[in-house]
């Protein structure tokens, strides 16, 4: 595949980025399971029998295409699956702007990083966004500087911040 280079050369790049479907729900899973253990914020894991309740979850999200797209980053002529970006639109029951598109979750091989393949799985979740007529974005990511720098790098802004506890009763 060749895609142009920012200096506007042409660059041979061996991935492609596919509209996922009920049939990568596994691969979702997998992926999904991969950034719990490598980032999961506080009070989270992907816990026991984590892969087979995220594929029913990312099964029921799958079977709404009108408010869930998930995308995966197929490399080299194997076309093996290297990352994934989900995402879902919906309206917000009160205020304005109403049409919000969310960054569920986004993960990339550690092994196939810095190789623009984020960014390409981030941009087409944004021409779907687009398409959707989302007035407003929003992402749910764990407070550290660096991921706060990434985000604002994006044009995004901290608006809130969650506050989390265990119950007494689960301590």
């Amino acid at each position: 595949m060749i895609a142009e280079a920012p200096d506007g050369g042409a660059v041979i790049r061996s991935w492609q980025i596919v509209e996922a479907g009920l049939d990568d729900i596994g691969i979702m899973a997998e992926f999904w399971a991969r950034l719990m253990e490598e980032e999961a914020p506080p009070f989270f894991s992907s816990g026991t029998g984590g892969r087979r309740r995220a594929s029913a979850a990312f099964g029921r999200m799958m079977a709404q295409p009108d408010f869930y797209r998930c995308f995966i980053a197929l490399d080299g002529p194997e076309r093996l699956p290297s990352g994934f970006i989900l995402g879902s639109v919906y309206d917000r029951l009160y205020g304005e702007p109403r049409r919000t598109g969310s960054i569920l979750h986004w993960y990339v091989l550690p092994e196939k990083r810095a190789r623009g393949m984020g960014e390409a799985l981030f941009q087409r979740l944004m021409e779907w966004f687009r398409k959707e007529q989302v007035e407003v974005l929003e992402v749910m990511a764990r407070k550290e500087e660096r991921r706060t720098h990434a985000w604002r790098a994006r044009g995004f802004e901290g608006v809130l911040d969650l506050f989390m506890r265990k119950p007494p009763w689960n301590s």
